[in-house]
């Protein structure tokens, strides 16, 4: 619908802007890709300008006076022309002025004697004297060139008129040329001038005929010969394509339409109703593309068909000779764009209507089955409720079970160490005083007193070992005044007996002593305990340090070593795979009295930093301030 509104609208809305895009091609300075230059100096204008009217005027002879004598001064004027040997000449006659019958004569003597000339068929006769004398005298006969599309500028030129009368520059071509147009051109009858910015020589009328014009620059060349007044001019009022506000004679169009003749340049006219059909096509098209996609794209390619028309336009006009209707062809585009745009929110509205519907019954869907879902989270949740009380309780009863499990165990480590500090040790010394006492005989000899100072020795070690058991199951500092810290500094001192005082130790605090209940205490140093031996035996370390920082609310307990390190990964590891039975145990013991533990993380190879900390409110006696201690 758009293309056959576009295609039968007004030419007037769209015809002004079509010819001036085709003027401003003519005006512009394009540079022709194939460098093809028009030769112009072939062609040469003699004009009856402003200075032959001076001189004439100067001369005595009015305007009107030349308006009767004027066949006998175009008679002069070919006669010169004829001297120089020119190839062709074109008469163009605007005389409409009285003639006397004798100068008509000789007038078509001298035209008829020269056979290369071509006259515009606009000369006025007398009625006494044949209108076929002077005409059939000449080579040919054309019409004038006088026809303009658009404000006068953009010239237009037919080759024949309906009576089948050639133009002008038409007869003049093929008297010069001695060829005919091309078929095409001679098929559509008319064509748009292509103009060029290089000016045909030039020469005033007065010049010729008082021979003051040298013979080299008219030989061999098209002479158009124009005797047309300026207020011939002015009345035609045919405007140059290079400047708004000049006049051009119509000898200087039919120059170029020669021109464009000779060297092909001439301008075919495209109008898109020859091919309405191709155009409701294209717009059928386009309208489909432009509704069909997004904005961006949309404009994308609405400017790239824009700017592709405008230079295959360019492009057809340097190189294939047409004068395009791109106007009708741009409104096309945009009216498709504008359409294609509003088609294209109409069908996006109701394509998201659709599936605001469709999202809204999913919706409805959906909470449906949220509200089926929370009532069975609610169930769920009552039950997991439910079962956490149930574990808190198990959790908490397995707390009492293993605290009453520690308990008794570090009971029973009490009970066994008194035993055998009270009844077994006490028989060991029994036994080795007795033998002391036999050993003091003197009816005893060397030998036997020598096997009996040994088993005193063996029992000497068993003590020894005995009480490092009893220290072992029950510390007895913990079960004197001396209480923790000297329990931990002896277990420093034990750990560089143990390693052949390869290893130094140091014990750093800043409080005196503290009272933890019994649990808790020995739990403690048991923690520390089972780190030591860790260090003896895994660290490869020389140094060990231990640390009691009170802190606000807190007591922090660091055990450091230099030794290889605590490989992260494989203690992550150990603690999937449920191995390691001692760090587990200090675990355990830590959660039974509240306290947290953990290994920082250092670089590999930098030694190990295991970190207790203990809650101030285990302590049942104030701390006192104390100067860092070494051992």
């Amino acid at each position: 619908m758009l293309a056959i509104i576009v295609l039968n609208v007004d030419k007037k809305l769209w015809l002004p802007l079509e010819l001036e895009t085709l003027n401003g091609r003519n005006t512009a300075s394009y540079k022709n890709i194939i460098k093809k230059q028009k030769d112009s100096s072939n062609i040469v204008l003699i004009l009856f300008d402003d200075k032959t009217q001076f001189l004439l005027r100067k001369n005595g002879m009015p305007i009107k006076d030349f308006e009767k004598r004027g066949r006998d001064l175009i008679k002069s004027a070919i006669e010169k022309l004829e001297s120089y040997k020119v190839k062709s000449i074109g008469v163009n006659l605007n005389l409409s002025g009285q003639s006397t019958p004798e100068m008509d004569d000789r007038l078509a003597k001298t035209v008829s004697s020269f056979k290369n000339i071509i006259i515009a068929e606009s000369i006025y006769l007398t009625p006494a004297y044949p209108v076929d004398k002077i005409l059939n005298s000449a080579s040919g006969i054309g019409f004038g060139e006088l026809f303009a599309d658009y404000d006068k500028i953009v010239h237009k030129i037919k080759l024949t008129e309906n009576n089948a009368i050639p133009s002008f520059s038409y007869s003049l071509f093929k008297l010069s040329t001695s060829e005919d147009v091309d078929k095409d051109l001679k098929q559509k009858n008319e064509f748009y001038l292509k103009y060029q910015k290089d000016q045909f020589p030039k020469y005033s009328f007065i010049d010729l005929v008082q021979g003051r014009i040298p013979h080299h620059l008219l030989k061999n060349k098209v002479v158009i010969l124009g005797v047309g007044l300026n207020s011939k001019l002015i009345k035609d009022g045919l405007l140059s394509p290079f400047s708004k506000k000049e006049f051009i004679s119509d000898s200087e169009i039919q120059a170029q339409a020669l021109s464009n003749l000779i060297d092909k340049s001439y301008l075919f006219k495209f109008s898109l109703n020859n091919y309405s059909v191709l155009f409701i096509l294209l717009s059928m098209f386009l309208g489909a593309l432009f509704s069909s996609l997004k904005t961006i794209r949309r404009l994308i390619l609405g400017a790239t068909l824009f700017l592709v028309s405008v230079f295959y336009s360019q492009f057809a006009y340097s190189f294939n000779h047409l004068a395009i209707e791109t106007v009708p062809l741009l409104f096309l585009i945009l009216g498709n764009l504008t359409i294609g745009s509003f088609v294209f929110l109409q069908l996006d509205l109701q394509e998201q209507n659709i599936e605001l519907e469709h999202a809204f019954r999913m919706l409805t869907r959906r909470s449906e089955e949220l509200e089926s879902s929370k009532s069975q989270l609610q169930n769920r949740n009552v039950q997991l409720t439910n079962a956490l009380g149930e574990l808190n309780v198990k959790i908490n009863e397995l707390k009492e079970v293993r605290k009453q499990l520690s308990s008794r165990s570090e009971d029973e480590r009490k009970r066994i160490a008194r035993e055998l500090h009270d009844d077994t040790l006490a028989r060991i010394t029994d036994v080795k005083r007795h033998i002391e006492s036999v050993l003091n005989s003197r009816d005893l000899s060397v030998t036997p007193k020598k096997e009996l100072g040994v088993c005193i020795q063996t029992m000497d070690n068993i003590t020894h070992e005995i009480r490092r058991i009893i220290n072992a199951l029950r510390p007895s500092m913990l079960d004197n005044v001396l209480g923790l810290i000297p329990a931990i500094e002896n277990l420093l001192d034990e750990l560089t007996k143990r390693s052949n005082y390869k290893i130094q130790t140091k014990f750093t605090s800043n409080v005196n002593s503290f009272k933890l209940p019994d649990l808790s205490e020995i739990n403690l140093y048991r923690i520390i305990q089972e780190s030591l031996n860790n260090v003896l035996k895994h660290s490869g370390a020389t140094k060990v340090e231990i640390q009691v920082i009170e802190q606000p609310g807190q007591i922090l307990f660091l055990i450091s070593d230099n030794g290889i390190g605590i490989n992260q990964s494989k203690l992550e590891k150990n603690k999937n795979e449920k191995s390691g039975f001692g760090l587990v145990d200090m675990k355990e013991r830590a959660e039974l009295i509240g306290a947290k533990i953990q290994y920082l993380n250092k670089p590999e190879r930098t030694g190990t930093t295991l970190e207790i900390i203990l809650p101030e409110s285990l302590k049942s006696t104030k701390s006192e301030s104390k100067a860092s201690l070494n051992a």
